[in-house]
């Protein structure tokens, strides 16, 4: 018995052993918690089984290999062409079945679960045999299953998913008509994540849950943050727990350090409740400069790590203000940019998060800075793309048109609340939809966004032939403009869907007419990226309709459209100049897009004409109107060159389109890692060119495209994905890696022209999601010390060096035992006498030590090795001295020795008493310690007259 009992603890210590040894950066703390990507190596089965596909020894040998994000049914380009209208009763309502054995490492007394980002539409999961329970309440919001009590350690274990996406009655948008189509599968990525019994909990399970960062003051300088942190205790007896949270930088540099503890009882939750300011190393989120810091916390009981959580913020504040429409931490901001469907070609909604990150960059490229997100809950990484890049998000529940009875708006409620918990600490998102697309505020919807979050905007989601004329209910009239709508009286207005053509005539036109009104702020394009769309109604040719939109900024495939680059020329302050190819180019006219002040076209190297931007009413209010040339390009070349000030700044060279003569092939994602296993894809795209290298838009050809090395073409014979027909020019196919990585080779070929290939690199794929998204924390102590008499005034939350004499001419620096000593040949005065002045940092600047002349002279010994930066404050309280820069410091560290005037300080100060809103002067230093040996630092006054002072200084070690 005691033999069992020992094998027991000796298991028991490998598998926390195992657990606990996660490869993390400098600084990274994950207690006992893990996140392993279960992506790869699952079994799928279209339609329901029913001979016991949950049981533990089921035999699914004969399932389908897939990786998640996965779709059940490939579609064809034009959707199978299907005869179904777009309520989509039948069409991809299917079961699919979904098995998976997992090995599951963790200690013994670890709480378990299974983390879902999204399934469409119901879920139900069993763990080897045991059903552990089901979600039905959305298919486009992540949920988790708590399965400790299902799994066997250390043992291999079965999981089976049924995910039904069958017509449902309460399950929004169903069961009504969308103009998007319901997709099925596991189609989103699914995490096993292990934890302490004292563990944060997710986000979605309540109001007070997970983590919920706020910024409640914003100002051009400095910033507050408060972090509000959810622990549950999921043990049976009560637990002394501390949080220590840690603000870091972009850099990896820690600027704050939070600590609070109490004793949390048994199977209770905490909400730790922390806050800060942020006044050195501020940065404000804006899409010119998206700064983002992280709020790491680790949870310790006992001093032992046993959980951490990490999320990142952005200082930003907005408001609608008349007159100026939407201001942007001051500034006003015309919002432009589009909405956005998740779904690409052929895959539906199983889009991997490197499309995500690809189509937020390409809308950022194009200058745009605000993404609809239409007209459901999307992708974390789509979102933590725009928080990256600087896309402002207007985000809403899934919906479209029509409503359903109180369970179906319960569920709704349900997933606007996931929702808004799961994003809410996104600095990216401003506006969450309170009303039915088509239909305008519900107020169900409105209290609960409210109730979430008070912080952010509400859009009406109204239509010009329903609904309230203004904002109703909610905070902005979103509303839809495809012709002309008239404005409300004085309501704050974003159109949230206006048209859109190829040759963006009709992108300018409701751009320009928004922008012409200061309760407008922002116009939102229908539509980012063209997608599929079923029938409004088989029987009435009235409604007749492609399956595949056509004036997408961007093609199905992604692929820019003209009008994409005259999105360019308006926003983005690179020049730019563009010649429209000839889908835009046609009919005796030749457009040009520009942000230069003139364009002149030439044809085979002869003037056509040199003009200004099109002075068109319907044009007034952009930046940068298109430049239309009357010009019936038949044959050769043209070239437009910008000119700003008379100079020439740019150049674009277009040749007419010729006959197909090669194939050019290249992948989407070039930038980022493509990893092998199947979860990750790439788009691949092969351009029929002329001899000129030019797109010939115009060609029709069949694509045949075929895969060596470690890839597979996704394709399943029957979506006649392969050959693939050009649209455009360019024809496109997925390809994915297998479970080996290494090289892939796809050749493309077609009929008479030359074939072309291209290859790409796949990488192993890791697990380990916590040591994929880590990042390096670089906890150094920042030592800020106030120097003065007796009677100084210490700033706020610095340590307090005081003297009176001699005797106090030393210091030792509390969390790191390194000592500060300054010396001169002359007497060295303090003063500390209760005065005080004006200005940032002001308790610093009026008290602090001096000479009547000479040097001071500070010595730093018992320093750890390594860089660092060290401001010292130098502002004079008597009288007797002009207060200037003039200041010589020579340091003497393990780099030698380096003497410079003082240039930190510019524009000099005249008042002794005040310095404005600025801080003292200062100079600011680069040390280097070797640990064992001093760094001096010698300081003199310039000025033959005059005292020299020190009032403080501010060490930080750096990498």
């Amino acid at each position: 018995m005691k033999m069992k009992k020992l094998q027991i603890i000796i298991i028991a210590l490998l598998l926390s052993s195992h657990v606990k040894a996660q490869q993390l950066p400098e600084g990274f703390n994950a207690g006992d918690r893990t996140k392993t990507n279960l992506n790869i190596g699952w079994k799928f089965h279209l339609g329901d089984v029913t001979n016991s596909p949950t049981a533990i020894d089921f035999d699914d040998s004969t399932w389908q290999n897939v990786s998640v994000p996965h779709t059940p049914q490939l579609v064809s380009y034009e959707m199978d062409s299907i005869k179904e209208t777009w309520v989509q009763e039948k069409y991809l309502r299917d079961i699919s079945w979904y098995r998976k054995k997992v090995t599951i490492n963790a200690n013994t007394s670890d709480k378990v679960f299974l983390e879902f980002e999204a399934v469409h539409n119901a879920t139900e999961l069993w763990v080897n045999g045991e059903l552990v329970g089901n979600y039905a309440v959305n298919g486009y919001v992540p949920f988790h299953f708590d399965i400790t009590d299902y799994v066997q350690l250390g043992k291999e274990n079965s999981i089976a998913i049924k995910a039904d996406n069958s017509y449902s009655q309460v399950i929004a948008p169903d069961p009504h008509r969308t103009d998007y189509v319901k997709y099925g599968g596991l189609y989103r990525d699914v995490y096993l994540v292990t934890t302490n019994k004292l563990h944060v909990n997710y986000n979605w399970e309540d109001f007070d849950a997970g983590v919920h960062i706020t910024t409640p003051t914003v100002n051009k300088h400095n910033g507050t943050v408060t972090i509000k942190t959810t622990v549950k205790n999921e043990n049976d007896t009560a637990k002394k727990t501390n949080i220590v949270t840690h603000i870091i930088n972009r850099d990896g540099y820690v600027i704050k350090k939070l600590v609070s503890e109490i004793s949390i009882a048994a199977n209770t939750t905490h909400t730790f409740r922390q806050s800060a300011t942020i006044e050195d190393d501020y940065h404000l989120w804006s899409p010119d400069s998206p700064y983002l810091y992280r709020v790491n916390s680790v949870i310790y009981t006992n001093e032992t790590p046993v959980d951490f959580v990490e999320n990142t913020f952005g200082f930003r504040k907005f408001s609608l203000e008349k007159g100026k429409g939407f201001v942007l931490n001051g500034e006003p901001l015309f919002l432009v940019g589009a909405n956005r469907h998740q779904s690409y070609p052929n895959i539906g909604d199983a889009v991997p998060n490197s499309f995500h990150y690809n189509e937020a960059l390409q809308y950022k490229k194009a200058g745009m800075n605000i993404i609809r997100l239409s007209h459901y809950t999307q992708d974390d990484a789509f979102i933590k793309a725009c928080d990256e890049l600087g896309i402002f998000i207007y985000e809403e529940p899934s919906t479209w048109i029509e409503w359903g009875d109180d369970n179906w708006f319960s569920n709704l409620e349900k997933a606007t609340r996931t929702m808004i918990r799961n994003h809410r600490n996104h600095p990216s998102i401003i506006v969450w939809g309170a009303g039915i697309n088509h239909r305008g505020p519900v107020p169900r919807m409105q209290t609960v966004a409210k109730e979430e979050d008070p912080f952010r905007l509400t859009a009406s989601a109204s239509a010009p032939w329903d609904g309230p004329k203004n904002e109703g209910i909610t905070d902005v009239h979103a509303t839809m403009d495809y012709r002309r709508t008239e404005f409300p009286e004085s309501a704050f207005t974003m159109v949230m869907e206006h048209g859109s053509s190829p040759n963006s005539e009709v992108n300018q036109f409701h751009i320009s007419r928004y922008k012409g009104n200061k309760n407008n702020f922002a116009a939102i394009t229908w539509l980012g990226a063209d997608y599929n769309h079923l029938q409004p109604d088989i029987v009435d040719d009235q409604w007749s309709r492609d399956f595949m939109t056509t004036y997408g900024v961007l093609s199905p495939y992604r692929v820019p459209k003209p009008v994409y680059y005259w999105y360019q020329s308006e926003l983005v302050e690179k020049p730019i100049v563009h010649i429209a190819d000839e889908t835009a180019s046609k009919d005796g006219k030749v457009r040009v897009f520009s942000n230069c002040q003139e364009v002149a076209l030439y044809h085979n190297n002869e003037l056509i004409a040199r003009q200004l931007p099109d002075n068109e009413l319907t044009k007034l209010n952009l930046n940068h109107p298109s430049f239309t040339f009357k010009h019936n390009w038949k044959e050769g070349t043209l070239k437009a060159i910008g000119y700003s000030n008379g100079e020439k700044v740019i150049e674009f060279i277009r040749e007419k389109e010729g006959k197909p003569h090669h194939l050019h092939v290249e992948y989407n994602i070039t930038d980022q890692p493509f990893y092998a296993g199947g979860s990750d894809i790439r788009l691949v795209y092969a351009s029929i060119l002329d001899e000129n290298n030019e797109v010939v838009t115009a060609a029709k050809k069949e694509i045949q495209f075929s895969v060596s090395g470690a890839g597979e073409l996704i394709d399943n014979g029957k979506i006649y994905a392969n050959p693939a027909l050009a649209y455009n020019g360019i024809a496109a196919i997925y390809v994915k890696g297998t479970s080996d990585f290494g090289s892939i080779t796809v050749t493309a070929k077609a009929a008479g022209i030359k074939s072309g290939k291209a290859s790409i690199n796949t990488v192993k794929f890791n697990t380990n999601e916590i040591a994929n998204n880590a990042a390096p924390i670089y906890d150094y102590p920042i030592t800020r010390v106030d120097i003065g008499g007796e009677k100084q005034l210490v700033q706020f939350e610095w340590e307090e060096w005081t003297g009176n004499s001699d005797q106090q001419l030393s210091y030792s620096i509390k969390e790191t035992n390194a000592n500060i000593a300054i010396s001169s040949s002359q007497k060295i005065n303090w003063l500390g006498d209760g005065t005080s002045m004006l200005g940032d940092l002001s308790f610093v600047g009026t008290d602090g030590v001096f000479v009547e002349k000479g040097e001071v002279q500070m010595k730093l010994t018992n320093l750890n090795a390594g860089k660092y930066t060290l401001e010292t404050f130098h502002h004079a309280r008597k009288t007797d001295i002009k207060l200037t820069n003039d200041i010589e410091v020579t340091v003497e560290d393990a780099d030698g020795k380096l003497t410079r005037t003082s240039d930190d300080h510019i524009v000099n100060y005249y008042d002794n008493s005040s310095s404005g809103e600025r801080r003292p002067i200062s100079i600011k230093s680069m040390i280097v310690s070797d640990g064992s040996n001093p760094v001096t630092l010698k300081f003199k006054s310039k000025n033959e007259k005059g005292s020299l002072w020190l009032n403080g200084l501010i060490l930080k070690q750096i990498k």
